[in-house]
C-alpha cells in the first residue's frame, strides 16, 4: 500500500519547483490545474464581505504560498481579501467580516518540533479577538498535527474548544488507497443538518488528511470522529495528548460565529510527489470528494 506523505511527515529536503520566498522548498506544491471557477458567485467581483487572513504568526501556508488556491476561490466568489500582519485588535479587525487563522506557529515550520513552551499569540490579542467575535465577527480557525495543535490551543481555549496534540488517524473510516491517516466523512459521520454541509453547494463526501481531533461541547459537530479514531504520536515525537470527537465544529459565540477544523489541507489544493513516483492530491483537487463545495459553504455560512 502506498504511504501517504502528509504535511505532518514532511522535511525540507526536496525541491519540486514551488514558487515561494520561504527559506525551504517542500515536496508539495499548488495544483495549477484545479478548478476554482464559481458558476454562480455569491457577490459581484470585489463586492463581498472582507475575508482577512492572519499572516502575522509565522503562518506556514501563507509563507509557502499554499494558501493561493483558497484565496483565488474566494475572489472568484466575490469576496474581498486582505492579510493582517500585526496583532489582533478591535482596530485591526474592524473592517473584517471573517478572520482566518491557519497554520500559525511561534517559529518557522520545521525549524523546531514543539510549540508547547512558546507563545504564538499574546494574551492581549487573544482577549481582543474574543471580544471581536462576541461583538459579531466570524472566526475560521484550524488546528493541525503537531506542532500546529500546540500553537493554536491557547486561541481555541478562549472559545471553549480543545485540540488533541499529535496526529489523528482512524482505523475504520479511512481512504484505502493511502491508509489510516486519510479519514473519510460520509453518511453518519458527516452532519448533513448543518448549513455548511447542506448549504448552497452539495457536500456528500469529504476526506481529511490527518491533523488533530477537537472537543467543543457547545458547538455542532460537523465532522464526527468515532471510537475507531486514535490520537497518535507525531513523527517528531510530540504527543499523543488528549483526544476529541470531531474534526469540524461550528456555532455561535456571542453575536459572532466560529468554525474550527482539525485539518487544514481540505482548504488547499496541493500535489504531493509520492515515494513510488506517483502523485497524491490533497484538498479541493482530491477526486471524488467535495472540498471545494464545503469551502464555499463554510464562508457562505460565516458571512451571513
Amino acid at each position: 500500500m502506498k504511504k501517504l506523505i502528509l504535511l505532518l511527515l514532511l522535511t525540507p529536503t526536496i525541491s519540486i519547483g514551488q514558487q515561494q520566498n520561504y527559506p525551504y522548498k517542500w515536496p508539495m506544491y499548488n495544483d495549477i490545474n484545479v478548478d476554482l471557477k464559481v458558476e454562480n458567485p455569491s457577490y459581484e467581483t470585489n463586492d463581498g464581505p472582507l475575508i482577512m487572513f492572519d499572516s502575522g504568526h509565522k503562518n506556514f501556508f501563507i509563507q509557502s504560498h499554499l494558501i493561493k488556491p483558497l484565496v483565488d476561490l474566494l475572489l472568484n466568489d466575490g469576496y474581498r481579501i486582505s492579510f493582517l500582519d500585526k496583532e489582533f485588535s478591535k482596530t485591526s479587525l474592524s473592517q473584517a467580516k471573517v478572520l482566518v487563522v491557519i497554520t500559525a506557529l511561534p517559529f518557522d515550520f520545521a525549524t523546531e518540533s514543539s510549540a508547547a513552551e512558546k507563545n504564538t499569540f499574546s494574551q492581549n490579542e487573544l482577549n481582543e479577538l474574543q471580544s471581536w467575535v462576541k461583538d459579531g465577527g466570524s472566526l475560521l480557525a484550524f488546528s493541525e498535527h503537531a506542532p500546529f495543535d500546540q500553537a493554536i490551543n491557547p486561541l481555541l481555549r478562549k472559545f471553549e474548544i480543545e485540540s488533541s496534540v499529535g496526529t489523528t488517524i482512524d482505523t475504520i473510516n479511512y481512504e484505502n488507497k493511502y491508509g489510516q491517516g486519510m479519514i473519510k466523512f460520509e453518511y453518519n459521520n458527516l452532519n448533513k443538518n448543518h448549513p455548511i454541509v447542506s448549504g448552497k453547494y452539495k457536500v456528500e463526501r469529504l476526506v481529511s488528511f490527518g491533523g488533530s481531533a477537537l472537543l467543543g461541547a457547545k458547538y455542532e459537530n460537523i465532522l464526527k470522529l468515532g471510537e475507531s479514531s486514535l490520537n497518535t504520536k507525531h513523527s517528531t515525537g510530540v504527543g499523543p495528548e488528549g483526544r476529541g470527537d470531531s474534526q469540524g465544529l461550528a456555532g455561535t459565540y456571542g453575536l459572532g460565529k466560529i468554525a474550527v477544523f482539525g485539518d487544514s489541507n481540505g482548504f488547499t489544493a496541493m500535489v504531493f510527489n509520492m515515494q513510488d513516483g506517483s502523485k497524491m492530491y490533497a484538498g479541493m483537487n482530491t477526486e471524488g470528494y467535495d472540498w471545494k463545495n464545503f469551502v464555499l459553504n463554510t464562508f457562505n455560512w460565516l458571512t451571513k
